[in-house]
C-alpha cells in the first residue's frame, strides 16, 4: 500500500465511521475512500435476465427505459447500445453525468469475464480508467439463493503478487445489499491510484453462509492517455474569522478534487467532514457537490485539503464556475479534545458544551457515555496520545491500522439518545493523562462566501 492511499483510506475510515447510515449505504462509503460515499450511485437492479435469443430485445427496452427517464444526449444512447453488457450498468452511471460522460467519449472497456463458485457467479464488467485511478463495474448473481443472503468480506486488486488496492473487513463482514427478493446485484469499485499497471487480477470475497468464496479476475486494459485539466484559483476568504484558501481544481475523467489549504494560525479545528457542503456552479445553474465524507489531508499533519466532487466536469467546459462552502464542520482548538486520568478516573478537561458523563475505567478498559440524537452527527475518536505524546489508534473495525500502536474500541448506540465509546488500555506502560482527539463535533461555523473561479 502506497503511503498517500494509506492516508487517504485512514481519513474515510474516520470519516465514514461516524456517520449513522444503514449497513449497505455504509459499504459503499466505506469502499471508496475508506472512503467512498457511492451509495448514491449504486442503484441495484432486482430482475434476472438469462442470456438468451431475448437478450437483444431485453437490451433495446432497457435503453428505451432508461433513455424516456432521464435527459440523455444521442451519443450516449448509441454507445449503451453498441457496449455489450452495458444493460447491467445502465443503472449505476445514469446519476452519474461524469461517468456518462467518459462512456460518451469512449472511455468505458467491457472485460466481460466471469468466475462461478457454488451456484454465486461473479462478472467483472467493464473499467473506465485514466491517469489518476479507475473505476471498476462488477456483478454478482445467484442461482437459487437471494443475493441480499451474501456478505462482503473483501474487495482487492492485484498486480502479479504485489497489493494495488485493498479493501479488508478482516473480522467483520458487510452485507452485500439489503434488497430482498433478488438474484442479482451490481455495484462499482472506485479505485485512486497513479500506481496502477495494466495487468491486474480483481478479487473480491463473499461470505456465504458459514463458508467464504474467494474469486479472483485476472484482466488487462488501457488508460486513457489524457492529462488532468488543473484550473489554478489561488484565491483566500475568511469566514467566521478563519483564512481559508482555494488552491487549486484538478479535474480528470473520473474525479474532480478542490484543493483548498487552512491557515496554522486559525483559532478553529477542521473536523473530519468538513467541507461536505462545498459547492461549485457554473452559468447555466448546473451544480457539482462535494462527495460526503471524502476530504481529507494528502499529509496528515498539513494544512492542505482535497475535497472530492461526486461528479467530475472533465468533459463539460463551464465559462463561468463559482465555489460556495455552506456549513464547514469546525470547533475551536482549545475545545477539540478531551483529557482523561485513568488513575483517579475522572475527565481532566472537556468542550464547555460538553456531550460526554459517566466515565469507567475497569477490567483495562476505558468507556464513556457520549449525548447523542438524531440530529447530531457522531462524535468520534480515531486515536489517542499519552502525556508523552505516544500516539494510539483505536481500532474500531474494517481494515487494520498499518501501526504496531492500536487498541481496540467499539462504538455503539445505547439509546435514542446516548451512545457508548470503549476502549481498552494499553497493554505497555503509558503516562496519564490521555488526550483524545475530537475529529468529529457537532459543531459548524457558516458564512455566505461565493469563490469566483473563473
Amino acid at each position: 500500500m502506497f503511503k498517500e492511499e494509506e492516508n487517504k483510506l485512514e481519513q474515510r475510515k474516520n470519516a465514514i465511521d461516524q456517520v449513522k447510515i444503514p449497513e449497505d449505504k455504509l459499504h459503499f462509503a466505506v469502499r471508496q475512500g475508506f472512503e467512498k460515499a457511492k451509495n448514491e450511485r449504486a442503484l441495484k437492479r432486482n430482475i434476472i435476465r438469462k442470456r438468451s435469443t431475448w437478450s437483444i430485445v431485453v437490451a433495446v427496452i432497457l435503453l428505451i427505459s432508461f433513455v424516456t427517464s432521464i435527459t440523455v444526449s444521442p451519443v450516449f444512447a448509441s454507445k449503451v447500445a453498441l457496449i455489450p453488457g452495458m444493460d447491467k450498468i445502465v443503472a449505476l452511471i445514469k446519476q452519474d453525468r461524469g461517468l456518462t460522460a467518459a462512456i460518451e467519449n469512449d472511455f468505458y472497456q467491457p472485460i466481460n469475464l466471469t468466475q462461478e463458485k457454488n451456484g454465486i457467479t461473479v462478472t467483472l464488467d467493464g473499467v473506465i480508467a485514466d491517469k489518476k485511478g479507475m473505476v471498476i463495474f462488477y456483478s454478482v448473481q445467484t442461482n437459487q439463493m437471494d443475493v441480499s443472503s451474501l456478505e462482503l468480506k473483501y474487495i482487492q486488486l492485484w498486480s502479479g503478487m504485489n497489493s494495488r488496492y485493498r479493501f479488508d473487513l478482516n473480522d467483520s463482514v458487510l452485507p452485500l445489499t439489503e434488497r430482498k427478493d433478488s438474484q442479482f446485484f451490481s455495484s462499482t469499485e472506485h479505485i485512486e491510484s497513479s500506481k496502477l499497471e495494466e495487468e491486474l487480477s480483481w478479487a473480491i470475497g463473499l461470505k456465504n453462509g458459514e463458508k467464504i468464496e474467494h474469486f479472483k479476475i485476472p484482466f488487462s486494459y488501457k488508460k486513457m492517455d489524457v492529462e488532468s485539466k488543473n484550473i489554478v484559483v489561488n484565491k483566500e476568504v475568511t469566514i467566521d474569522g478563519q483564512r481559508i484558501k482555494v488552491k487549486e481544481l484538478i479535474v480528470d475523467p473520473i474525479r474532480t478534487v478542490v484543493r483548498l489549504e487552512e491557515n496554522p494560525h486559525n483559532s478553529k479545528k477542521l473536523l473530519a467532514r468538513a467541507f461536505d457542503e462545498l459547492e461549485l456552479k457554473d452559468e447555466l445553474g448546473r451544480t457539482w457537490s462535494a462527495l460526503p465524507g471524502n476530504s481529507y489531508k494528502p499529509l496528515l499533519n498539513g494544512d492542505v485539503w482535497d475535497v472530492p466532487l461526486k461528479e467530475s466536469f472533465y468533459f463539460y467546459e463551464p465559462n463561468k464556475l463559482s465555489l460556495t462552502f455552506g456549513k464547514i464542520a469546525a470547533m475551536d482548538k482549545d475545545q477539540a479534545y478531551i483529557l482523561i486520568d485513568t488513575e483517579s478516573k475522572a475527565f481532566l478537561k472537556q468542550p464547555s458544551e460538553s456531550l460526554f458523563s459517566n466515565l469507567k475505567v475497569e477490567n483495562e478498559k476505558v468507556s464513556f457515555t457520549i449525548e447523542a440524537d438524531n440530529n447530531n452527527d457522531f462524535v468520534y475518536f480515531p486515536r489517542f496520545t499519552d502525556a508523552t505524546g505516544r500516539d494510539f489508534i483505536i481500532y474500531y473495525k474494517g481494515l487494520f491500522p498499518s501501526t504496531a500502536n492500536y487498541v481496540r474500541g467499539s462504538l455503539v448506540k445505547v439509546s435514542n439518545e446516548e451512545m457508548k465509546l470503549e476502549f481498552d488500555l494499553p497493554w505497555e506502560r503509558f503516562t496519564n493523562p490521555l488526550r483524545l482527539e475530537l475529529d468529529s463535533y457537532p459543531s459548524w461555523i457558516e458564512e455566505d462566501v461565493k469563490v469566483d473561479i473563473k
